[in-house]
């Protein structure tokens, strides 16, 4: 048991890590996208170029220039996404920190929902790399080996997580159960020793 306590602690802890993580920089990067002139400033640049203006020959004129212009426009990247991706991931990040408090089991889908559709926008955005890296290079590539450890950690603490609330769940289903069972049953009360008529007889 005392082993049990050790580890669901230590598998909490590290949920409260992510969950924190997740509502610190979902806050930062919303504040930073919100902020009233870089999100116009970014706007008006990025309508600029999807718009005919004279800037396209610019973009294409250089392979830096154009492969800056590719990661600006990708949607996740954009100032609007990015802020509802940020928002999106403190209200979920807020969901699970409740969650791990009072060891709700359901309170984990929505983080890990949101975790993996992010995830797989990160991953899509990653792949677009192979039009100018080869895919050996990619899949030995920094970027990758942060994208799988980040999945593997992630996942497995909100699979033992999910499995960990559900036994205490039913841990306290079962002794509910139990104490009711004992107050269905008659209790007997008696006054001292009862009395032995055997030598009446």
């Amino acid at each position: 048991m005392a082993m049990e306590r050790i580890f669901s602690g230590y598998i909490k802890a590290h949920g409260y890590a992510i969950a924190v993580a997740a509502l610190t920089f979902g806050c930062i990067f919303a504040v930073e996208v919100a902020h009233v002139d870089n999100f116009h400033q970014i706007s008006r640049t990025l309508d600029d170029d999807d718009g005919d203006g004279s800037s396209g020959d610019d973009w294409i004129s250089g392979g830096h220039q154009h492969q800056q212009h590719h990661a600006e426009t990708y949607f996740r990247m954009r100032p609007l996404g990015q802020l509802v991706f940020s928002l999106v991931w403190v209200l979920a990040g807020t969901i699970f920190l409740v969650g791990l408090l009072f060891e709700k089991k359901k309170t984990i889908l929505p983080f890990a929902t949101v975790f993996a559709i992010d995830w797989s926008v990160i991953l899509i955005q990653h792949l677009t790399k192979l039009e100018r890296r080869s895919f050996l290079e990619l899949v030995l590539s920094t970027d990758t080996a942060v994208l799988v450890v980040i999945l593997v950690y992630v996942g497995f603490t909100l699979a033992v997580l999910y499995r960990l609330f559900e036994q205490r769940a039913k841990e306290r289903a079962q002794m509910d159960e139990d104490d009711m069972e004992n107050g269905r049953k008659p209790v007997k009360f008696t006054l001292g020793e009862e009395f032995d008529d055997s030598w009446i007889s």
